[in-house]
């Protein structure tokens, strides 16, 4: 490990911990809210919000307390009432039939006397008696009255008293029979005394409508059940307790919600202990103290974030842990949008600019490090906004959509089309939130205005900070790409002027990277770039590579060594090059990989037949090898064979589809056998979609021209 190694890896364990702790600083005082110093009975000199939504607890005591006021009594059952009305109704039919029972044998005895002795000639004549009268009914009646007024208490009317002693068995029978049916049907019930009405009511309709005779009956039948039925229930203390505890915690549970933003406090009010109580609740009263459970929480959080973060990097992008640079930018790519959220969180909690973040992760890094770094920057910002279950609803849609359009902008300069896209993703799912919330427009209407100024104003940020963070860490964005493309860039017009052979030869290597990377799903943009590129090393000695000489050869007069020499060292001369024009690191990489650690052939057998002809040693086969690390990314594997394949082909002379594609496929089987793409990423379906891409290429190359006739005098007509 080289010194500065071991300094950076010094710096960065001492860097760590401080940021670390000072993130978590930022995010503490970033989510707890300004505090005031107020007690009961002061008058506010301020404006007080609720920071986030809260139960009201003063409010919620009073509904609790009137939900449970307005809980009925608890009534059960008795059945010592049902047993004492049972009993009232058989001692009523019992007097009843004891007087009916006495009116009716006086009848008898009285039809009895009125009858005529039937005549007899032996008899002798019976004396002369006074006639007999018939009972009195009211008399009976009124004993009935008597007799029921003192043994039941209860007072029968003298009309009613009167039918039941003068009525006939069968009637009373019936009468009797309706009475205990319908005395016990109701008392089986738990009645209360409207329940009673209603269902004496009730049921007495339904026997008026089933007698077809004495109808009448009915109404003697409810009158003597008036005096028999009371209601059967009683008061359960307990019971009604238990209820009305139960509605008192039901509206406790389920609080009275001051929303976010509602104010609690106006200015000059007056501090009383209910309202003191909810502003101690809201933590914004100032108690002179660090919240120590708070800042324990939140380095717990950012610890679990940290170590997730940590980890997928380490196993799916390790290109970035190990470049300084990139671990630099990715840093403040995250930092930035954090920092921003302190200050613009307390008024506006849908505003922190996570989009930022995630146009510049993906522009950089890939789509896939964008979404997780944008969750875990989400995550981060949630306690500062009160953990709003809308801001991660936004934020996340947004991200995601920044991040895609950035990662497919990489095909055309649109950077207006990812604006558009992250404001109106934003707009959108602010209002169909508010929509399904029920809220009112307005508060629609503000919300998504501020969402749709936030998207906007972060990716219009994040695009115009990219040329600062290439020039400060060498990154590549696909507009530092775009620029690198255009044909006035110095160095493409260097080796348009000094070396045009291989620059005409790296125009048609870019058309296959790009064909092929487009296919495959690589990055086509960096692959059309590297290729433009992938050369400039002939600049150091362009006269002496095939592609730029006209007439002689200068390698006819050089020993092969010295010329594989020239031959193997322009990736190195490409990449020193490249480093004094800051290109960036991954177009570095490609020029340095794109010959990778394959052989020098020609050179080799020219001095492998030098050494047979003078009777030398044969030459060291390494002598005559590239020493330059294989493709390590799929970009980077593409540029070497695309630049063999149109080697071969210019060197060949092929013309025709089918040969071509044999010689394509010769190429990587050559390629792959010396363990070039190894390192690649590439699969096997990579390689099949690759050689149609480079066959679609060609086809337009290969396709004939129609030949013109010449051009010959035309005889003008003799006039």
């Amino acid at each position: 490990m080289h010194i500065s190694q071991k300094i950076q890896r010094i710096a960065m364990l001492v860097i760590l911990p401080i940021a670390f702790l000072a993130v978590a600083l930022a995010i503490y005082y970033g989510s707890i809210p300004e505090k005031y110093q107020l007690e009961p009975g002061d008058a506010s000199p301020y404006d007080i919000t609720a920071p986030r939504s809260v139960g009201d607890p003063v409010e919620t005591r009073q509904r609790a307390e009137k939900a449970a006021s307005e809980v009925p009594d608890v009534m059960l059952r008795s059945e010592q009432i049902v047993t004492e009305v049972t009993s009232r109704k058989d001692l009523f039919l019992s007097i009843v039939k004891e007087h009916r029972d006495l009116y009716l044998s006086a009848m008898s005895e009285y039809q009895a006397a009125i009858t005529p002795p039937v005549d007899s000639e032996d008899e002798p004549e019976a004396p002369v008696v006074p006639a007999p009268t018939a009972p009195d009914q009211q008399k009976y009646a009124d004993a009935l009255i008597k007799d029921i007024n003192d043994k039941l208490q209860s007072v029968i009317i003298s009309d009613d008293a009167l039918a039941l002693i003068k009525m006939e068995d069968s009637r009373f029978e019936s009468v009797s029979g309706h009475v205990s049916s319908l005395t016990s049907l109701i008392m089986s019930q738990a009645v209360d005394n409207s329940a009673l009405r209603l269902e004496l009511n009730q049921k007495i309709q339904t026997l008026s409508q089933s007698l077809t005779f004495y109808k009448e009956d009915a109404g003697l039948i409810e009158r003597s059940l008036g005096l028999l039925l009371r209601p059967n229930v009683v008061f359960d203390a307990v019971a009604t307790a238990n209820a009305r505890q139960a509605a008192y915690e039901r509206v406790l549970s389920n609080p009275v919600m001051i929303e976010r933003g509602t104010r609690i406090v106006l200015m000059d009010d007056i501090i009383t202990d209910e309202t003191y109580t909810l502003l101690e609740q809201l933590d914004l009263i100032d108690s002179g103290g660090f919240d120590y459970r708070h800042f324990i929480g939140i380095l717990f959080m950012l610890l679990i974030l940290m170590s997730i973060a940590i980890f997928y990097l380490n196993k799916f992008e390790p290109d970035i842990i190990n470049s300084t640079g990139n671990r630099i930018s990715l840093i403040l790519a995250i930092l930035i949008p954090l920092v921003i959220s302190i200050y613009v969180v307390r008024d506006f909690p849908l505003t922190p600019p996570v989009y930022f973040a995630a146009v510049l992760i993906a522009a950089y890094f890939g789509f896939r490090t964008a979404m997780l770094m944008t969750v875990l920057l989400i995550m981060a910002i949630m306690p500062m906004t009160g953990f709003d279950p809308l801001f991660p609803l936004i934020a996340f849609s947004g991200g995601v959509v920044a991040a895609l359009f950035t990662k497919g902008i990489a095909r055309r300069d649109n950077y207006a089309f990812i604006i558009i896209m992250t404001a109106g993703t934003n707009l959108a799912m602010t209002m169909a939130y508010g929509l399904l919330q029920k809220e009112s427009w307005s508060s629609i209407s503000i919300q998504a205005g501020h969402t749709a100024i936030s998207g906007t104003l972060s990716v219009i940020a994040a695009i115009g900070i990219m040329p600062l963070f290439e020039m400060m860490f060498n990154a590549v964005s696909p507009l530092r790409l775009i620029e690198l493309s255009q044909p006035g860039h110095p160095l493409l017009r260097r080796l348009f002027v000094e070396a045009p052979g291989s620059s005409q030869h790296s125009m048609m290597v870019a058309n296959l990277a790009d064909a092929a990377a487009d296919a495959i799903g690589a990055n086509a943009l960096l692959a059309r770039v590297g290729a433009y590129y992938h050369d400039i090393g002939k600049l150091e000695n362009p006269i002496m590579f095939t592609e730029n000489q006209q007439g002689e050869n200068p390698h006819d007069y050089l020993p092969p060594e010295q010329s594989a020499d020239i031959i193997l060292n322009h990736p190195e001369q490409g990449v020193r090059i490249g480093k004094r024009y800051r290109l960036p690191a991954p177009i570095l990489k490609i020029i340095h990989e794109h010959h990778g650690s394959s052989s020098q052939a020609y050179f080799y057998h020219k001095a492998k037949k030098l050494a047979e002809e003078n009777h030398l040693e044969e030459p060291d086969q390494n002598r005559f090898k590239y020493h330059c690390p294989t493709p390590s990314s799929r970009e980077s594997a593409i540029v070497m064979l695309a630049d063999s394949v149109e080697a071969a082909v210019k060197s060949t002379g092929v013309n025709k589809l089918d040969d071509l594609e044999n010689l394509i496929r010769k190429i990587i089987k050559g390629k792959n056998e010396q363990d070039q793409l190894v390192k690649s990423g590439l699969s096997y379906q990579d390689v099949e979609d690759l050689v149609k891409a480079f066959l679609q290429v060609y086809a337009g190359h290969f396709h004939e021209r129609v030949k013109y006739p010449e051009e010959r005098t035309v005889q003008q007509p003799a006039k």
